[in-house]
């Protein structure tokens, strides 16, 4: 194997690993507005809209990543805009909460170097018609 496959493969290997705690997390927040909503007496309605909305996102997310990880091509277009949606929060932090913003960047910026290889990759060898 040479050293730019195994690059490759490593930097693979973390967005897949980004993406799976991504997934995980925005599960984890679903589940947390959904309890709120039921614990909540003022505002149960938007609790459990956002709960509801966050599950679709986690679900999303979650296609996502498993279209990652078994090598599937629609899934690097989901990835990629979900990076971009982290990437424009993360700059939205920087102000509020430096640290937080600047992982949430520095994670997006990680996972689109990825995707971005993994679509050249798939130029190179032909896999993507022309238009």
């Amino acid at each position: 194997m040479d050293k730019r496959r195994g690059a490759t493969a490593v930097l693979d290997l973390v967005a897949l690993v980004i993406l799976v705690a991504e997934t995980v997390l925005v599960g984890f927040v679903a589940v947390g507005y959904c309890i709120y909503a039921l614990l909540d007496g003022e505002n149960r309605q938007m609790s459990a809209a956002l709960g509801a909305v966050m599950a679709i996102f986690a679900v999303g997310v979650g296609a996502f990543t498993w279209g990652f990880a078994k090598r599937r091509r629609f899934a690097l277009s989901g990835a990629l805009a979900w990076q971009l949606m982290q990437a424009s929060v993360g700059v939205w932090l920087l102000t509020v909460w430096p640290l937080v913003g600047v992982v949430l960047i520095v994670l997006a910026v990680v996972v689109t170097v990825s995707v971005v290889r993994r679509l050249a990759d798939y130029g190179r060898s032909g896999e993507i018609a022309a238009s």
